[in-house]
């Protein structure tokens, strides 16, 4: 088995001309038009007819590599394509740790742009059939790419170089548009049914039916889909841990709202048989102030590393040519995604005892004999589950989203055409995840007005009543959100004047857009937030766009495009683009581009939403100065309250992020079975949003200002004011046990220059065996300076590794099909600086097997496709590593370990 996998590998680095885009084919739309000899198609990247890409690479998931991929949601699809960093051999969805960030969607990051899932919009424009989506989140507004069910999908196309001047504010770093089928006929019903060999309790199962009908000049298609898949744990899964390790490499937890107490408690030493005569000074035999109290416990493993998740998708299309000049498309689709995930038990750190002097504990304890010891708790951790009562809920994250795109297109003359489009779709979008009301948990145990103290003893949760219990943990923190987009565009293009290369091409354009957002926010009883009003927000942008494509000579096209912005909140804003393509010999294509950027903050940012959340149990009050925050300037951090107020959403008067990017590549077809390729690009990108990283160490000194030490009731009070659920969590703690402020609200923080080569080769041959082919697609970054955090740092195979590549080998013969693919992430440093043991990342492969078979018309099961794929066939782990907190997983790279699907699709 090692022997094979090294075989695959070495594939992967000795055929660098047999490189292909994405999946198997460095193809871009253009020629797949060409092919087809349909002028009308209008490409991913250009709104001229009949025209490629100018300047720019695209690369292309043709349909067939789909079929072979047997993806059951459409971003196992993006698992193909290396130049998305955050979905390529690894998680192709958010880590459930930043569901509590409002991180639920995750958006592609085309060229590792830095904080990408931590801001409300995206840098990469997500596009179905060329046109918009309506956004879906809490706090996001963010294309959840999974609107489209994998059966109806007909290929994906990223141009990677930018496009805002043809698209608008969010193609930044390029543009991912999704193709769906152009029209259907027939039945077509598909099932896939997954499951893990080593984490056993990951099972998925998919079905779908698509029924289409096409009549004298038109067709309609719809497509339902339905997929489920089950929770996995971190205690089922090998490597993962909630073990962490000091500095001599000893191991142990330190989570301390466990069923065993942990706190510290004061031991009063009894002298005389005065009331008063209690001491715990250490002099006086076994007294002392401070004594620490059980063991901390495992915090991890209970936790979820992947999330269930039920989702229904419903696709429709139809197509209708109205006259000989106008044809009519319409677009819509329909989905309901529900996503639940359980964490450790909740807990509670209580505030210590009252009594603080010998006069009170002698108050309290006047029995107590004289030369014996009185223990009196401290602050104190624990957690609520020893009570029969107490039930788990798991956090729940959802959304139900609809739109509908009409196009209709006039064919004004036999060369000048104009597009209609529109958008018009709404989302709604929940999450709740459950909490405590650390009021009445006080309450119950030291007193307040009408609740009686004793009620809740830290040390014996299984005695409370389960009425005390039922009360406490009926709290949650919710956020419902509403999203809704309209939007109109309108094109005209044709010809204007012959060229000695050809015809001279316009593009002429006007769009708008208006989105609005609403939310909602509680920290309270459970499904109370249904009660409260909406707090709603709304924005319009007014464009204006053009695009020439000029073929100067038979072997050169220089193209231009423009588009002007007018946003109601944040100005205007002009961005010009200019590629050029040389073809000096047959076969060669030289193409080099440059554009500016512009990416305004989302309708969501101009609601300013900050709001807060308490991270208990971190501190041990009176702990050691290891438990306490740390920080490098030495400013005092004695104070030893068990909370943390972490403020996130978004700062107050964000501005838009710029960029100005420029690449050159070329492309070599020297005879019809070989094609490769290479790209150089630059991205200089300006005002990025971000978010501040607590884990990362050095912010505490590079950003001093969002720490906040020693916090004092006017701070406080000022701190609360400012946020929107800032007096429920007012009532929940007071400023003396808030150990550290820290601000994570999404602000323009961050800056990057990136620099890399994409490069892409294929070769597909034809022959007595069968049709053989062999690939590989890859990128390599040869600069990552990134102002994260507000300072400025070299990134380059930081976290996130400078090289990847897909590589593969396949065969098709009559019925018979199969493909190995490798996919490769190379070396990187950790991320994390309080990494102990080995910070290096080592490289990391996995590798997929496909096997499929079509039954043919001679056969009496005509229609039926069989499939067997094995993906990380060699179930090959992450890398493991000893860490000195769980702020960071205990393992580099994500998998599942091996997991065998097997798929069944009827088409009649």
């Amino acid at each position: 088995m090692k022997t094979l996998q090294r075989l695959l590998l070495a594939t992967s680095c000795i055929t660098p001309v047999l490189w292909s885009a994405a999946a198997s084919a460095q193809t871009t739309p253009g020629s797949e038009a060409k092919a087809a000899d349909d002028k009308e198609i209008v490409v991913t990247g250009t709104l001229i007819r009949g025209t490629q890409v100018t300047g720019s690479q695209t690369i292309s998931v043709a349909p067939q590599d789909i079929s072979l991929k047997g993806a059951i949601s459409t971003n196992d699809l993006l698992g193909l394509i290396p130049q998305i960093s955050n979905t390529f051999n690894g998680r192709f969805e958010g880590d459930p740790r930043g569901f509590s960030s409002g991180i639920s969607i995750t958006k592609p990051n085309l060229r590792n742009v830095p904080s990408s899932n931590q801001t409300s919009g995206g840098l990469t424009l997500v596009l179905i059939d060329g046109m918009r989506a309506t956004p879906v989140g809490v706090n996001q507004a963010a294309i959840d790419v999974d609107l489209i069910p994998a059966v109806v999908m007909g290929g994906i196309d990223v141009v990677t170089d930018g496009g805002s001047s043809l698209y608008g504010a969010d193609a930044v770093a390029g543009v991912l548009n999704f193709r769906t089928l152009p029209k259907f006929d027939g039945i077509k019903v598909d099932g896939n049914l997954g499951f893990g060999t080593k984490i056993k309790r990951h099972q998925t199962w998919n079905g779908s039916i698509l029924a289409g009908k096409s009549w004298d000049g038109g067709n309609a298609y719809i497509a339902v889909n339905h997929d489920e898949r089950t929770e996995v744990s971190n205690r089922d899964v090998p490597w993962t841990s909630g073990l962490v390790y000091n500095a001599a490499g000893v191991a142990s937890y330190n989570f301390t709202q466990c069923n065993t107490p942990v706190g510290t408690e004061a031991r009063w030493f009894r002298f005389g048989p005065g009331a008063a005569q209690f001491t715990n000074n250490p002099a006086a035999p076994g007294a002392g102030a401070s004594f620490p109290v059980g063991t901390p416990c495992d915090g991890v493993s209970g936790n979820t590393y992947m999330p269930k998740q039920t989702r229904t998708n419903v696709f429709a299309k139809l197509t209708q040519q109205l006259s000989d000049t106008i044809d009519l498309r319409v677009t819509a689709y329909w989905s309901k995604r529900d996503t639940e995930f359980t964490s450790v038990p909740r807990g509670f750190t209580a505030a210590g005892s009252p009594l603080t002097t010998g006069a009170l504990v002698g108050a309290a304890f006047p029995n107590a004999a004289v030369g014996s010891l009185t223990a009196v708790p401290g602050g104190t951790s624990f957690s609520f589950a020893p009570n029969s009562a107490y039930v788990n809920t798991p956090t729940r994250i959802g959304f139900e989203t609809w739109g509908v795109s009409p196009e209709l297109t006039w064919a004004v003359s036999s060369d000048w055409q104009v597009r209609v489009n529109g958008h018009f779709g709404k989302s709604t979008n929940y999450q709740s995840f459950p909490n405590v009301d650390t009021v009445k948990a006080q309450c119950y145990i030291t007193g307040c007005t009408g609740i009686n103290a004793g009620q809740l003893n830290p040390f014996n949760v299984a005695a409370a009543s389960g009425s005390v219990i039922a009360d406490i943990i009926n709290y949650e923190n919710a956020q419902d959100m509403k999203q809704k987009m309209l939007m109109v565009r309108t094109v005209a293009d044709g010809p204007l004047f012959a060229l000695p290369g050809g015809d001279a091409k316009l593009a002429l354009g006007l769009e708008y857009q208006k989105n609005w957002a609403a939310t909602r926010l509680n920290a309270g009883p459970v499904g109370a937030i249904s009660s409260l009003p909406f707090n709603e927000v709304s924005r319009n942008a007014k464009s204006f766009f053009g695009e020439v494509s000029l073929p100067v000579t038979s072997f050169a096209v220089l193209s231009g495009s423009l588009r002007h912005d007018d946003y109601s909140d944040f100005g205007t804003t002009t961005n010009p683009n200019l590629g050029l393509t040389l073809t000096p010999v047959t076969g060669l294509k030289i193409f080099a581009h440059w554009n500016k950027s512009f990416n305004a903050p989302t309708a969501i940012d101009d609601l300013a939403i900050s709001t807060g959340r308490f991270a208990c149990g971190i501190y041990v009050p009176g702990g050691t100065a290891a438990q306490r925050p740390n920080d490098p300037l030495g400013r005092d951090t004695s104070k030893q309250g068990s909370c943390a107020l972490v403020l996130q959403g978004s700062s107050p008067g964000l501005k838009p992020q710029t960029a100005t990017s420029w690449a050159v590549g070329f492309e070599a077809n020297p005879i019809d079975s070989l094609r490769f390729g290479a790209n150089f690009y630059a991205i200089d990108l300006k005002n990025a949003l971000g978010n501040l990283n607590p884990a990362d160490q050095s912010t505490y000194t590079t950003n001093a200002n969002l720490y906040t030490y020693n916090l004092t009731g006017p701070q406080y009070a000022a701190i609360l004011a400012g946020l929107t659920n800032g007096a429920q969590l007012g009532a929940q703690q007071v400023a003396s046990n808030i150990a550290i402020v820290v601000d994570t609200r999404t602000s323009n923080l961050n800056a990057a220059k990136l620099e890399g080569v994409d490069f892409n080769a294929s070769f597909n041959k034809e022959t007595e065996l069968g049709q053989i082919g062999l690939g590989v697609n890859g990128t390599y970054a040869t600069r990552a300076r990134v102002l994260a955090n507000g300072v400025p740092a070299d990134r380059l195979n930081i976290g996130t590794s400078r090289f990847t590549a897909a590589t593969f080998v396949s065969w098709r013969k009559g019925p018979l099909s199969t493909r190995v693919t490798v996919n490769y992430s190379g070396k990187a440093r950790d991320e994390a600086p309080d990494n102990l043991g080995n910070v290096d990342r080592k490289a990391f492969t996995m590798t997929n097997v496909n096997f499929g078979y079509d039954f043919g018309e001679k056969s009496a099961l005509n229609g039926l496709s069989l499939r067997l794929i094995v993906d990380n066939v060699f179930d090959v782990e992450p890398q493991r590593v000893n860490r000195l907190n769980t702020n960071n997983p205990a393992f580099f790279r994500w998998t599942l370990g091996r997991v065998i699907k097997l798929g069944a699709t009827f088409q009649m």
